[in-house]
């Protein structure tokens, strides 16, 4: 289902050369009739129906510093499939069992699903999610805290459940089973919403200081404000983490958006036996791969199998979570623990398919937690309490606690550099499995010049 908009009117957002206000929202509403859609806290642009005559005017406008079409994203549509695992093969397949026989679970660690929502009522998921908000257009309602999923195929949830599925000795577990869930509903029943429900879902991010977000969600064009949303939320210290599209049975396997933006993770999805999922997207932005066949997980109401790259992001946001709640050192000595370390982590430590190093394939490999949490120098279990050291895992290591108090209180963190590093050099994964070479520079992806 697709958002209708009135006849002779488009959906736009405005960008602005400063903050907007009075004047700039009169300049739509009053002086060129629009309808005004929705304002940003930190985006300096407006969301309106505008008429094809006031945005030609408007473009000429010297305060106005871009006019996009408000696109409408969708959901990257899994394949659905008869129940057929009684198990999480994905989350085992990746080694988080042996992770969670050490204690690392997760805890304490905040992860966004930017999604159609989730069942705030599943027993897998009741304990561990902890709030939401919904940011829908469409919906008269909008910022409510009514985030129930209520897709056809329970995207959001299912995905939720690959994260963060309680170890509570039922069908399933996630990847960190004690992660914090958070909600961010910005696709509806049909999987579709617009470009600025999306931008302000990740304002949402930042404002609650997530730790982390995942989109399973996909554009086939590249927009400004949403590659300034994702930037700013990189900056804040927010590892992002997308789904790389489903476009590998057609149009030559392109990588989507947001995921093939400097600052977010793009990966791709693997079968049981490691091979390239036919339906996943490949190509020089591709950093990791995950599980992504066959996907058993949480539905609105059950279970159900999903298959696709939106199964194989979580996962990916699953092991970030286990990094962070055991702990994370400065692995690019740049003397601040955040988000760059742990991507690093993510990808030093990935299992190398296809071709040695680096591939348009597999990136740098399949995600593994078992190699990422062994190359952690921390105490075992996670950080379970940040403020009394005792109680703590890392009890035997000062200098790690502080470190784990560090990442704990991610909304005290400010990232030292204005943006992401644009390097153009490339590393090989370690040759020792599991080992993390710390003199590797954090990796940054060549990104199209051209639109899509």
């Amino acid at each position: 289902m697709t958002p209708s908009v009135q006849a002779g009117e488009r959906r736009v957002i405005v960008g602005f050369h400063q903050t907007p206000g009075e004047i700039e929202h009169d300049l739509i509403q009053r002086h060129h009739r629009g309808k005004f859609k929705r304002a940003f806290k930190r985006t300096k642009a407006i969301a309106a129906e505008l008429s094809d005559q006031a945005i030609a005017e408007l473009r000429g406008a010297p305060d106005v510093a871009y006019i996009e079409e408000d696109a409408v994203v969708t959901l990257i549509e899994p394949l659905s499939g008869s129940l057929e695992y009684l198990n999480s093969w994905g989350v085992a397949h990746i080694g988080s069992e042996s992770v969670h026989n050490t204690g690392i679970t997760g805890r304490n660690v905040k992860v966004a699903v930017l999604d159609t929502g989730i069942d705030a009522t599943h027993p897998e998921l009741v304990d561990n999610l902890r709030g939401g908000i919904r940011f829908l257009s469409s919906d008269p309602d909008t910022s409510s805290q009514d985030f129930f999923d209520d897709s056809w195929n329970s995207h959001g949830t299912h995905v939720a459940g690959i994260i963060a599925a309680a170890a509570n000795g039922a069908e399933i577990i996630g990847v960190a089973p004690n992660a914090s869930i958070y909600a961010v509903k910005v696709l509806d029943s049909g999987g579709a919403g617009y470009l600025s429900d999306l931008i302000a879902g990740l304002e949402w991010a930042i404002d609650n200081q997530m730790d982390i977000v995942n989109f399973s969600i996909g554009l086939r064009e590249d927009y400004q404000a949403l590659a300034d949303a994702c930037t700013r939320a990189y900056e804040a210290g927010i590892l992002l983490i997308a789904a790389a599209g489903n476009t590998g049975s057609y149009s030559f396997g392109e990588i989507l958006y947001p995921a093939r933006y400097e600052s977010v993770m793009a990966i791709g999805a693997t079968n049981q036996d490691d091979t390239l999922n036919f339906m996943s997207a490949y190509g020089p932005d591709v950093e990791l791969v995950a599980p992504g066949d066959s996907i058993y997980s949480s539905t609105v109401g059950g279970y159900n199998l999903l298959t696709g790259t939106s199964q194989a992001s979580p996962h990916v946001a699953g092991v970030a979570a286990l990094i962070l709640s055991a702990g994370l050192d400065d692995l690019n000595s740049d003397g601040t623990i955040d988000n760059r370390d742990l991507r690093l982590r993510l990808l030093a430590t990935a299992l190398d398919l296809g071709d040695a190093g680096k591939d348009e394939t597999y990136g740098y490999g399949l995600v593994s937690a078992q190699a990422a949490l062994q190359g952690n120098s921390g105490g075992t279990g996670d950080c379970g309490n940040e403020d009394d050291h005792d109680k703590c895992a890392c009890r035997k290591d000062d200098d790690k606690h502080e470190k784990h108090k560090h990442l704990s209180k991610n909304k005290e963190h400010k990232l030292k550099t204005a943006s992401m590093r644009k390097r153009t050099e490339w590393f090989d994964r370690p040759a020792q499995y599991g080992r993390v070479d710390e003199s590797l520079p954090v990796p940054a992806r060549r990104i199209a010049a051209d639109k899509w």
